[in-house]
């Protein structure tokens, strides 16, 4: 049986979205991020077909919407 990839998040900068993979990552999730050579060379891009965006394996997508829901909650209740 193949995995299904789909979309956890769209993103307006490549910052935020390796931010949020690094993330990921650290908590055994996989997951790249889509469009991001097309969005980096052509900025006009990134408002086409979501422009950067953070895929996951179907499977990990409620573990990974946890695991950075959480993260950036516990972020904005330190600032």
């Amino acid at each position: 049986m193949e995995d299904k990839i789909v979309t956890l998040k769209n993103y307006d900068t490549i910052v935020k979205a390796m931010f949020d993979q690094e993330i990921l990552r650290a908590n055994h999730i996989e997951c790249f991020i889509n469009n991001e050579q097309l969005v980096e060379l052509y900025p006009m891009f990134a408002d086409i077909d979501e422009g950067l965006k953070i895929v996951v394996f179907e499977k990990d997508l409620e573990k990974a919407q946890k695991v950075l829901e959480e993260y950036h909650r516990s972020i904005e209740e330190n600032v």
